[in-house]
């Protein structure tokens, strides 16, 4: 299920369609570090993102996170994820019908 996705207007991404393709590159480029590292890595690469919180307890969550396989390879939603992802969100009265793939999900890869 895609974890973390992200949206912009129709109107937006025809008109900056090099500003979306570099930033599906740049959220690939960080799922890729995530992937390839371990988590004490990762904790130290994001600690400033997270001042409160020590490096120990960050790659302790990190940790939970690639345990549950919760980072996806890439940036690419399938129809298969976008339904996971709209079945939690029907389910919990969230949304209240599914969306056509098609008029919903632009992929950059």
């Amino acid at each position: 299920m895609p974890y973390t996705t992200f949206y912009a207007r129709k109107s937006y991404i025809k008109e900056n369609e090099e500003t979306i393709k570099s930033f599906v590159k740049a959220i690939n480029k960080g799922l890729k570090f995530v992937k390839e590292n371990d988590s004490d890595v990762i904790a130290k690469a994001i600690i400033n993102q997270f001042p409160d919180t020590s490096v120990e307890d960050l790659t302790i969550i990190v940790d939970r996170y690639k345990t549950a396989d919760s980072w996806l390879d890439n940036s690419f939603v399938s129809e298969k994820l976008l339904q996971n992802l709209e079945d939690i969100l029907i389910d919990n009265n969230l949304l209240e019908d599914y969306v056509t793939y098609k008029d919903l999900v632009i992929n950059y890869e």
